[in-house]
């Protein structure tokens, strides 16, 4: 099993030194990997420590735009920003100008992001709590066209066979991370008791990384998730517009 492209990666737009690299260095693994897709997904702006500068995200449009004018069709460039749920309402941290630059959204949630609905987002695992989570991020399905979510359950737990549900419904994907994977046994049998797709990444914050899906790959075999549910396997993935 190989991936063709690699959708979750991070740059030195992800501020602070958190992305180690540049996109084209990134790019350039990618491609010396074989690779047919490569997306950059900074953090979303209201990301306290990490967030990229909005005077990035044109720069960072360029740089992709570029890149594909040099690989010629060998390999496509997607930019995208990894997202963060701000509250019950499932908005997020970009802007309408924002997601209008943008070939994809990825969305989660990280520690560290400013939001208006801060009692919506606490660690605490219980079936209220939950409750609330979860319906925050289906509200985000519904209100965008969200590509796929990263790492579930790393920071906040939601139902996740009501969510997979509605991104089954919205064409968006689950995804198998390889640094963060934070299901059950439940939740793997729950979300593949549901119609929703998957995508593995690799979460790279360093250009040596981005690729390495080991772990990911690990997971698929251990739960035994039908390959032709998996959009990056022996298939090219063409993101879902952000707009």
């Amino acid at each position: 099993m190989k991936i063709t492209g690699d959708y979750h990666t991070h740059s030195v737009f992800s501020k602070f030194h958190h992305g180690k690299n540049t996109i084209e260095e990134n790019a350039e693994v990618a491609k010396n990997n074989g690779f047919l897709a490569y997306g950059v997904t900074d953090h979303g702006p209201k990301h306290t420590m990490y967030g990229i500068r909005k005077k990035n995200f044109k720069k960072a449009r360029d740089i992709v735009d570029g890149l594909n004018k040099k690989f010629d069709g060998k390999m496509k460039v997607y930019f995208g920003i990894e997202a963060n749920i701000l509250g019950k309402d499932g908005k997020i941290d970009l802007t309408d100008d924002q997601i209008k630059m943008l070939d994809y959204i990825v969305v989660g949630y990280h520690k560290g992001t400013i939001t208006n609905f801060v009692q919506y987002f606490i660690a605490r695992n219980t079936k209220k709590q939950i409750e609330k989570n979860t319906n925050a991020y289906v509200n985000a399905v519904n209100r965008y066209n969200i590509a796929f979510f990263s790492h579930l359950n790393t920071y906040i737990k939601v139902n996740v066979k009501e969510l997979a549900n509605a991104c089954a419904k919205r064409g968006t994907l689950i995804e198998i991370n390889n640094r963060h994977f934070n299901f059950s046994e439940q939740d793997m049998k729950d979300l593949l008791d549901t119609d929703v797709k998957f995508i593995l990444s690799s979460d790279a914050h360093k250009a040596k990384n981005v690729g390495l899906v080991d772990n990911a790959l690990d997971i698929v075999k251990k739960y035994n998730i039908p390959l032709e549910r998996i959009v990056n396997i022996d298939k090219v993935y063409i993101p879902k517009p952000a707009n």
